[in-house]
C-alpha cells in the first residue's frame, strides 16, 4: 500500500518490483506484449470482455501486481511534479473530456484510417470541421497517447484511439463526455438549489439539461441518447467484474429446487437466462416497464430455456404482484435511486415476501477508506461521484445498506455480503428477522 510518505526511491522500487512480476507472466504464459501503438492487443491479456479475449483471467497475484504498479506509478508521477504541479494536473483534467467529447462529436476517429496516418488538412476536411481547431485538439490528445502525430502535419491512431471505432465503447464515450460530463459544471449550483435533496429530478444533470424529468423517463423521447446509454451498458456488463457468472457463482441458485425467482427490473432477462442454465428446476419471471416487455418477449421468443422464463409488466415502484418468491432478484437496480426511492422498492418486496424469501441484491459495496489500493478506491469513488451527478443517488458501503434495508422495512435483515474478487461489486443475500 502505498503512502504519502513513501520516498521517490521506494516508489520506483515498487514499480520496478510490479513490472517485473508483470512481465515474467506475460513472457511465461506466451501473451501478448504491453503496447498503446495502433495495432496493438486492446487489453491487458486476460482483463477483457469474457467473449472476446480468451487469454487465462488473472490470479490474484497478478491483479495485485497490476494494482501495486498503478499505485505506485501515480504517486511516483506526483512526487516527479511536486505538490503544485501535481495539483495543476489534477485540476485541468477537464480539458481531456471537453477534447475527448469533441472528437466523439464530430467522428474524428472514424475519419482517420486504421492503417495508415492521415493529415491534418484533408482530416478536418473530411470530417466538416475547422482545420486549426482540430489540431490544436488532437495534439492536446496525442500528449496522452490518443492519437498519435506520426510525422510532421499527420496524425494516426494509437491502440486507445482506435477503441472508438468499437460502437459499444464509443457509446461509452459519449454517454461519458455528453451526458454525465454536462452535469459536473453545475455541482455547486445545484448542492445551493436542492441542499439535501434525495428526489430523482433534482442532479446537476437535470439542470444542465433543462428538465424535471428523472433521466430514464427523459430518455423515452430522445431515442438516439437511449441507445448510447444501452451501448455504455453493454460495454460495462461486457466487463469481467459485471459478469454474471460471478453472481452465479456467489449464491446457491440449485438450492431453490423448483422455486421461482422474480427477477425486478431485469429487462429483457439476460440474467435470469443464465441463472437457468445453471439451476434447471428453477422458474423465473422477469418483470420491466410495458414496453420492454413487449420487446423482450419478440427478441427472446426462441431462446434456450424460455419456457421457464416469464415475462411480466410491473413498475417496481407499486406493489410486488408475485408473493412469497423463493428469491427476488435486484441486479443494478438499487444504486440508480437515493434512500428514499430504493427503501420504496425494498418495501414493496418486504411486503410481498414469504417466511422464506430471500431478496437477492447484486450491487456496489463501497469499502472504508484505505482497505483497497488508491487506484481501486478512484476507480469505485468514480462511481459514486457518477450516481450523484446524474442520477441524484448513490453508491453505498455496508453500513449503507444495513441503513436502507431498515428505513425500507425493519423486518428486513442482510445475512451475507460476498464480494467479488477485483471490484466493489458485491452478492447481499436479506432474509425477513425471523420472530422469536
Amino acid at each position: 500500500m502505498v503512502d504519502l510518505k513513501t520516498s521517490l526511491l521506494e516508489l520506483a522500487q515498487q514499480v520496478l518490483a510490479s513490472s517485473k512480476i508483470i512481465s515474467d507472466h506475460l513472457e511465461k504464459n506466451s501473451l501478448p506484449p504491453l503496447s498503446l501503438v495502433a495495432d496493438a492487443y486492446p487489453f491487458f491479456p486476460g482483463t477483457g470482455p469474457l467473449d472476446v479475449d480468451v487469454f487465462p483471467r488473472l490470479d490474484e497475484n497478478i491483479r495485485n501486481a497490476r494494482t501495486q504498479l498503478r499505485d505506485a506509478a501515480v504517486a511516483l508521477q506526483q512526487l516527479a511534479a511536486g505538490p503544485a504541479e501535481a495539483a495543476w494536473d489534477f485540476m485541468t483534467g477537464h480539458f481531456t473530456s471537453a477534447t475527448l467529447q469533441y472528437v466523439y462529436h464530430f467522428h474524428i476517429a472514424e475519419h482517420v484510417p486504421v492503417d495508415k496516418d492521415i493529415s491534418y488538412k484533408e482530416l478536418a476536411d473530411t470530417a466538416g470541421v475547422d482545420q486549426s481547431q482540430c489540431t490544436r485538439i488532437l495534439k492536446f490528445m496525442a500528449t496522452q497517447n490518443f492519437f498519435q502525430q506520426t510525422r510532421p502535419g499527420y496524425i494516426g491512431h494509437t491502440a486507445m484511439s482506435k477503441l472508438l471505432l468499437v460502437p459499444d465503447f464509443r457509446d461509452t464515450v459519449g454517454y461519458v463526455t455528453e451526458e454525465s460530463f454536462s452535469g459536473a459544471p453545475r455541482l455547486s449550483e445545484n448542492a445551493e438549489k436542492y441542499p439535501g435533496s434525495q428526489e430523482k429530478n433534482q442532479a446537476p444533470w437535470h439542470l444542465a439539461n433543462n428538465t424535471d424529468l428523472p433521466i430514464f423517463e427523459y430518455f423515452e423521447d430522445q431515442p438516439a441518447r437511449m441507445g448510447r446509454f444501452m451501448g455504455c451498458m453493454r460495454a460495462l456488463a461486457s466487463a469481467e467484474s459485471y459478469s454474471i457468472k460471478n453472481m452465479i457463482e456467489a449464491f446457491d441458485w440449485q438450492s431453490l429446487g423448483n422455486g421461482v425467482v422474480v427477477d425486478v427490473g431485469g429487462s429483457f432477462g439476460h440474467c435470469s437466462s443464465q441463472i437457468a442454465e445453471s439451476a434447471p428446476g428453477l422458474k423465473f419471471i422477469v418483470q420491466d416497464l410495458q414496453k420492454v416487455v413487449n420487446q423482450a418477449e419478440k427478441e427472446r421468443a426462441n431462446d434456450k430455456n424460455i419456457d421457464r422464463i416469464k415475462f411480466q409488466a410491473h413498475n417496481f415502484f407499486t406493489p410486488q404482484p408475485v408473493k412469497e418468491a423463493d428469491v427476488y432478484l435486484l441486479r443494478f437496480i438499487c444504486h440508480d435511486y437515493s434512500d428514499k426511492y430504493a427503501s420504496q422498492i425494498l418495501g414493496h418486496l418486504a411486503a410481498a415476501m414469504g417466511p422464506e424469501s430471500r431478496i437477492i441484491i447484486v450491487d456496489s459495496v463501497l469499502p472504508e477508506v484505505g482497505v483497497l489500493s488508491k487506484f481501486e478506491e478512484q476507480r469505485a469513488r468514480i462511481l459514486d461521484m457518477e450516481m450523484m451527478m446524474t442520477y441524484n443517488s448513490l453508491e453505498r458501503d455496508e453500513d449503507g445498506w444495513q441503513s436502507l434495508l431498515k428505513q425500507a422495512d425493519p423486518r428486513l435483515e442482510l445475512r451475507s455480503v460476498k464480494k467479488i474478487p477485483g471490484n466493489i461489486l458485491a452478492v447481499l443475500e436479506v432474509g425477513l428477522r425471523h420472530s422469536n
